[in-house]
């Protein structure tokens, strides 16, 4: 089983994207909240150098799709209603984790007892980070794809509904070999590092474009969610 391994990520992290990573909003805590805008400054300022991204993606072929079963090369598969309805009309798909290591995760901890508020900035750059390496990591894929004349679908992560994560995530970490980025699973589906995402995007002709809100369990309560 052959793993790409890629490390060349050059991340722009923004201070929106700090403050969106801890859930607020950029312009009302402009104007409410200038502690959280110099925990953000400084988050950014501190935390970049205790990011390690890193993510692992590999590619299959489809060999076919039988009965909610999306049945791949090696002889493995994905399963579940959503995975049939989402990756039934891909050719290939390509799996991927991503993750940014341990190191802002220990200083967030340490950082908490002290420093509560700089401890949340550092965990929102945290989730701005593994965002973005994701966000990176689907562009690729979606260029070479366009290369072959082909397409990419919407990435598909498990939880999605549908989809459990533990039903999911095991099938995606089968695929992979995880011990090249230190990301281990538990039983219930829980990534280590916590601060790392998985998704399966699907590759080919007829492949599903969706916005990525659509599949997310929370579509109906998120605040950021748009009509």
């Amino acid at each position: 089983m052959t793993t790409d391994f890629w490390q060349d990520f050059d991340l722009k992290i923004a201070l929106d994207d700090v403050l969106r990573g801890q859930g607020a909003d950029p312009e009302i805590v402009r104007t409410r909240r200038p502690a959280l805008i110099q925990a953000a400054e400084r988050a950014l300022a501190e935390g970049g150098r205790r990011l390690r991204p890193v993510a692992l993606v590999r590619e299959l072929d489809v060999v076919e799709l039988r009965h909610e079963r999306l049945i791949l090369a090696d002889g493995s598969a994905l399963t579940g209603q959503l995975v049939a309805r989402h990756l039934g009309g891909s050719m290939r798909i390509a799996a991927a984790l991503c993750t940014i290591g341990f190191a802002l995760e220990i200083e967030v901890t340490r950082t908490m007892g002290e420093n509560p508020i700089l401890a949340l900035a550092l965990d929102g750059l945290g989730n701005a980070a593994v965002e973005l390496i994701g966000q990176e990591v689907c562009s690729r894929i979606g260029g070479w794809a366009e290369t072959k004349g082909l397409q990419a679908s919407t990435p598909l992560s498990p939880g999605s509904p549908g989809w459990p994560v533990e039903i999911g995530q095991p099938q995606i970490f089968s695929l992979l070999e995880t011990s090249q980025a230190g990301i281990q699973i538990t039983a219930g589906g829980m990534m280590y590092p916590q601060k790392s995402i998985s998704f399966v995007v699907g590759i080919g002709t007829g492949v599903s474009q969706t916005e990525p809100c659509e599949l997310c369990s929370l579509k109906d309560v998120c605040r950021y969610s748009h009509d």
